[in-house]
């Protein structure tokens, strides 16, 4: 292929890594080095739309003005310490930004200013997401309508990840998986959203990584739930299911008995 046809074909670079290999910080330098070497042409980084890599973000130093998806993501914890900031969060390739997807990628330092088009936005175990979503809860783009979390909140409360929904508009999708918490994820911040909400799933834990340590809802959560969100299609909630048979027989009964009085009344 000669270098002058580049920018007419090339528009979505994706790097995929076996997931028995351990990816090590002079892999993607020299990964970096190839992908300069493809990419650093006249035309070429302004055609590039997608940038996808399963390893750790390989440092170009090229930017691509029209980036409008980036998925991201280290193959292991290993490479968070080495992972800087400058290698990914580069102001430049974001202003064109609309969907992101980071892994295991340190985002304390990313603003989302930065990124003022995005729609989509997926962090997935990323150190700093919960200074990153109070940040996010007064910069948040206009356009943002899904947001998927998996994180640990430090601060032990769920606040941080739901502020933003004060200030957002028309929110489609959400998704919260957050761990470190003695408390459910409120539900009064989502209400704000609930004629456009189309998925929403809460998922607060104890142990991010322990799935029985889920804190569950009560079925009158979830009846409100329904209830308000009328354009939902997909909804995931823990649900403390122990007394809800009592409750419902009890309910059951009770409207069965005022049904016979009101019948005798009548006669």
């Amino acid at each position: 292929m000669q270098p002058s046809y580049l920018h007419q074909l090339l528009q979505r670079i994706e790097v995929v890594v076996d997931d028995d290999r351990l990816w090590t910080r002079e892999n993607s330098l020299f990964l970096g080095i190839l992908l300069k070497h493809i990419v650093d042409r006249p035309g070429v980084p302004e055609g590039i739309r997608s940038y996808r890599c399963n390893a750790a973000y390989p440092f170009t130093g090229v930017v691509f003005p029209n980036l409008q998806q980036l998925d991201c993501g280290a193959v292991g914890p290993q490479s968070i310490e080495w992972s800087r900031a400058a290698a990914l969060l580069n102001r430049a390739n974001f202003s064109g930004l609309k969907r992101l997807s980071l892994a295991f990628i340190n985002v304390a330092l990313f603003d989302p200013k930065n990124a003022h088009v995005l729609t989509a936005l997926d962090l997935r175990y990323c150190p700093g997401a919960e200074s990153f979503c109070q940040r996010l809860a007064v910069a948040v783009p206009p356009g943002l309508r899904e947001l998927r979390i998996s994180a640990y909140a430090e601060s032990g409360r769920p606040d941080s990840f739901t502020a933003w929904l004060r200030s957002a508009h028309n929110v489609q999708h959400v998704a919260l998986c957050i761990g470190g918490l003695s408390e459910i994820i409120p539900f009064e911040q989502v209400k704000g959203h609930r004629l456009t909400l189309r998925t929403l799933v809460l998922d607060p834990r104890r142990n991010l990584l322990d799935p029985s340590s889920v804190l569950k809802y009560r079925p009158a959560d979830l009846r409100e739930i329904v209830e308000q969100c009328t354009s939902l299609r997909t909804l995931g909630l823990p649900l403390d299911l122990r007394d809800y048979q009592f409750q419902f027989r009890y309910t059951r009964s009770r409207q069965i008995r005022e049904g016979f009085d009101r019948a005798r009344k009548r006669d």
